[in-house]
């Protein structure tokens, strides 16, 4: 029997490896909900799980065998759009939203009517197409289209393993280019059809690392992660969003002043800190300022704005998307007149846009 390979956020952040449909994309009007699929990128997902905690539906493939009864031996069982599929010797079986154990014991129900104690194995070949819609505080937003299963090599009947995209919470916010730095994490809602609205709170997952927290999703699912009213994460919370697999691959700070090469930065989660900037804009020039250093910082809707001065020799900071950094000269600063050159500098640096510039939010 397969085993389920998902049993810590440091399995699951490794990087997959096969490529599945992602449509790119999506409007949202109100409520999340409504998308519109765009073109097709790649999504890489490929993680083992056991064919027995799946939950058959309309469009699997089923194998079946009954020990000594060739003439009831099915390689390709379809399940139909009512759930209902064909088995050799008994018919018509309601299969859909049942596991593999629990179609095998329907079967072993059905056939003992025609043999004594039948031997049933039961295996999934194929899985349905499967459809997530992802909304709201995440990079990528859009239509979520997953490939069908194949079964893995060296294995056969109840040994073998299905590979097929694993729709667990946290995995689908990763192939979603992860959340953005003012994601709430801790109100992510999903809407099933037919069911009332769950609230996770995937935060627990990151400090915790227990999978128990990562909610599996099934295919129709609607995720929405809303966004916060201000950048309310400290630090160490925005570090650790960071450093797992849902958060940002990477997020841009600007370095202006005494550097070698000013200019708009992607810092990833590995080093989102000040002196990491520093090192991407090629260094301190000789006359720089190395005692202080200005910071403007602005909210999570890019309207507001503070300032920052860190001695970098003393605190690595960690930055945060769209930090403007600034690096005086040190003949400035020795004259006092550091402040005066901040507040002259920083002066146009009022929003997000201005601070990082719009082309480079956008792309």
């Amino acid at each position: 029997m397969a085993t389920i390979l998902l049993h810590s956020l440091k399995r699951f952040s490794e990087k997959l490896k096969t490529s599945v449909l992602l449509s790119v994309a999506v409007l949202m009007a109100g409520m999340p909900g409504i998308f519109v699929p765009a073109a097709a990128a790649p999504l890489q997902a490929k993680v083992s799980i056991s064919n027995r905690l799946y939950r058959v539906g309309s469009g699997d493939v089923l194998s079946v065998n009954v020990y000594h009864q060739k003439d009831l031996e099915q390689p390709s069982v379809l399940i139909r759009a009512d759930g209902q599929a064909s088995f050799s010797g008994v018919g018509e079986v309601p299969v859909g939203g049942k596991t593999i154990d629990e179609i095998t014991e329907s079967l072993r129900y059905a056939y003992s009517e025609l043999i004594k104690d039948p031997i049933v194995s039961v295996s999934l070949v194929k899985t349905r197409a499967g459809v997530i819609y992802v909304a709201g505080a995440v990079k990528k937003p859009g239509m979520y289209q997953l490939s069908t299963t194949e079964k893995e090599s060296g294995g056969s009947g109840e040994s073998a393993k299905v590979i097929r995209v694993d729709l667990r919470l946290s995995n689908v916010l990763a192939n979603a280019g992860g959340v953005t730095l003012d994601a709430d994490l801790r109100n992510i809602q999903i809407r099933r059809e037919g069911e009332e609205l769950y609230t996770s709170d995937l935060f627990k997952l990151l400090e915790n690392g227990n999978p128990a927290d990562d909610i599996p999703l099934l295919s129709g699912d609607t995720v929405y992660v809303p966004k916060l009213d201000n950048m309310a994460l400290t630090d160490k919370e925005m570090e650790m969003v960071l450093r797992s697999p849902i958060g940002p691959t990477d997020f841009p700070v600007r370095v202006i002043g005494e550097v070698s090469k000013p200019g708009v930065y992607a810092l990833t989660g590995e080093s989102p800190f000040l002196n990491s900037a520093i090192a991407a804009a090629g260094g301190f020039k000789e006359g720089a300022n190395k005692n202080l250093i200005a910071i403007r910082r602005f909210s999570s809707d890019g309207q507001n704005m503070t300032t920052m001065y860190v001695k970098p020799d003393r605190i690595d900071a960690t930055l945060r998307p769209n930090d403007v950094v600034f690096i005086s000269e040190r003949a400035v600063y020795k004259n006092g007149r550091f402040f005066e050159q901040v507040a002259k500098v920083l002066s146009p640096f009022t929003t997000t846009l201005t601070a990082v510039g719009l082309s480079q939010i956008n792309n």
